[in-house]
């Protein structure tokens, strides 16, 4: 068992190396580079360009600068703390209704929250300065 284990130790370093060897034969020419970047539109980089003008369901719609990934990702990890509805802009009272509750009714409300947040991920403008406790 040792020897078929050091056997595939040295077939991945022989691998490893051998791709390191020809990736060497490879060379950047910044000039080119610096050219492309020169002559290049600011729409090119614009991630979003071909959704914007395709799709416009796909690009999500940040509000007051309010991102909807931020608030999902938040209320995943500290929703029980209500940090996704202080993120939103909700009144600090809010938040202490979390706390008291045991992180929202026992968890109930931030994963509600966060189906909700999904959901309407295209949109959050309804739940932006929200101050109710119940999101929805």
């Amino acid at each position: 068992m040792k020897k078929l284990l050091l056997i595939a130790v040295l077939f991945s370093f022989t691998a490893l190396f051998a791709e390191q060897a020809n990736a060497s034969k490879y060379s950047i020419d910044q000039d080119k580079v610096d050219v492309l970047f020169e002559n290049a539109d600011e729409a090119q980089f614009n991630i979003f360009t071909e959704a914007e003008a395709g799709h416009p369901k796909l690009v999500p719609q940040k509000v007051d600068g309010k991102d909807p990934m931020v608030a999902i990702l938040l209320d995943f990890f500290v929703g029980g703390l209500g940090v996704h509805r202080f993120y939103l802009g909700t009144k600090t009272m809010t938040g202490v209704g979390y706390i008291l509750t045991c992180g929202g009714i026992f968890g109930v409300m931030p994963l509600v929250d966060l189906i909700v947040l999904a959901v309407n991920y295209e949109d959050i403008s309804p739940y932006v300065d929200n101050p109710s406790f119940f999101m929805w």
